[in-house]
């Protein structure tokens, strides 16, 4: 299947691409549309600020909308040179970046910041390194905590999803509505709308940008304030085109990857999820289903077999139970 996807971009990147060697263009893949959050607020955004810093006839730019090649396809995209940077969902290709995903685990995550202090702690005691050992790691970082997005009036406690199919963020998202009585449904993101129109799901969890950018609102106007997965996110670098540029270049991608570049995506993303929020909070149309602590402790209990199940989930449980641990270190 990769190989066929590759082939295909391959094509179309030979036909995008000017018959010219004079500048070195990094190709940075994002399979969000250009006006897409991550592809307009944080890529495009990132590569206007470091281009102008570039030297050696460097430049990086961004080829969105899937155009080199599908969502899942992105880090074998990466590695095998189609792209020489991409934005990467860890828990879109299950079983390649399996300990990332320790912020879907409930409790961990509540905002973007939260997993991204989880996930760049990880990596720097080097529990990541096997994961990440084909690529260049420019920066881990996670989304805010998924709400339930609900048609109809919404629920406010784990018993009213007993036997609802819901748009799943992954498989593992799909074994904690499991343990909740619901049934995950893998749905691509511009069919979660149609979805949720024809009653195929009653509900998604997902986060408020997309909520916006598919117009859920208008299916789906009951928000449950809950936060209680997330996702893990990477962009990811070729190494041998990091290898290859010159040095000056190498330490300008460096003096921005890691940590730094990580907390400042961390800081846009919350600070738009807080903003698209507020925004339909204020527009009256959406209900908001607020918890108490009382009720929050009462969904902790219904998900208190979650971290088990993760666990019971990757192919390696000692490394598992040191990175829940860990995470669970770094959130405190």
């Amino acid at each position: 299947m990769f190989k066929k996807i590759l082939a295909a971009s391959a094509a179309v990147l030979a036909l995008a691409l000017p018959l010219t060697g004079q500048a070195r263009e990094l190709r940075v893949s994002s399979f969000e549309p250009p006006m897409g959050f991550y592809s307009s607020k944080v890529l495009q955004a990132w590569i206007d600020e470091i281009n102008p810093k570039l030297t050696g006839g460097t430049s990086l730019k961004l080829y969105a909308g899937s155009i080199l090649g599908a969502a899942p396809a992105q880090p074998e995209l990466v590695k095998a040179g189609v792209a020489d940077i991409a934005l990467i969902v860890p828990t879109y290709t299950p079983g390649l970046f399996p300990l990332s995903g320790v912020v879907e685990v409930p409790g961990l995550v509540e905002t973007s910041a939260d997993g991204t202090a989880i996930l760049n702690s990880l990596s720097e005691q080097g529990m990541l390194d096997d994961e990440y050992r084909d690529y260049k790691i420019l920066a881990l970082f996670s989304t805010p905590g998924y709400r339930f997005l609900m048609s109809g009036d919404g629920v406010s406690e784990p018993g009213q999803l007993q036997g609802l199919k819901m748009r799943t963020p992954s498989p593992f998202g799909s074994e904690i509505l499991s343990i909740l009585g619901a049934s995950g449904v893998s749905i691509p993101a511009p069919q979660v709308y149609e979805n949720l129109e024809r009653h195929v799901v009653a509900g998604a969890v997902w986060v408020m940008d997309a909520y916006r950018t598919f117009r859920l609102d208008e299916v789906a106007p009951a928000v449950t304030s809950l936060r209680f997965t997330a996702s893990p996110m990477a962009i990811l670098m070729n190494r041998a085109a990091y290898d290859s540029l010159p040095q000056e270049d190498r330490e300008v991608l460096d003096e921005t990857a890691g940590r730094k570049l990580a907390e400042w995506i961390a800081g846009v993303v919350d600070a738009t999820d807080a903003e698209i929020e507020a925004a339909y909070r204020n527009g009256g149309k959406v209900k908001f289903i607020d918890l108490d602590d009382d009720a929050v402790a009462v969904w902790r209990e219904a998900l208190a077999a979650a971290p088990e199940k993760w666990i019971e989930s990757q192919s390696d449980r000692d490394a598992a139970v040191k990175a829940l641990d860990a995470a669970g270190n770094t959130r405190q």
